[in-house]
């Protein structure tokens, strides 16, 4: 069965518990959870400038082939604005986590 990606937008203080259990309840109800700050943040160094750039566009991308964005959190910090717009452009569905849970509710 095939199971639509979805986004992980969330503030980047977020610490990687808190990213782990968000794409948790994500993956529960139903969806791929695709998270760059907890998976690319592996292997990248947000602190030096370059890869920063890197991370950026590799989480564009990554965007790109999401069929919702999920804010989590209850801040929306810079960042996230950018996302969430970025979304919009594409126009990519963006709920919070909250709303994704009461649609599956309905189901």
């Amino acid at each position: 069965m095939e199971k639509a990606f979805a986004y992980i937008c969330a503030s980047e203080k977020a610490p990687p518990s808190q990213l782990r259990r968000y794409c948790r309840k994500v993956y529960e109800l139903g969806y791929v959870p695709i998270c760059p700050r907890l998976a690319d943040g592996q292997y990248l160094q947000i602190e030096n400038q370059e890869e920063s750039r890197d991370f950026q566009a590799i989480s564009r991308q990554k965007l790109g082939r999401c069929r919702m964005l999920v804010v989590c959190g209850r801040e929306i910090s810079h960042s996230m604005t950018g996302e969430i717009g970025a979304a919009e452009k594409r126009n990519i569905i963006c709920t919070t986590l909250d709303g994704l849970a009461q649609i599956k509710e309905v189901e």
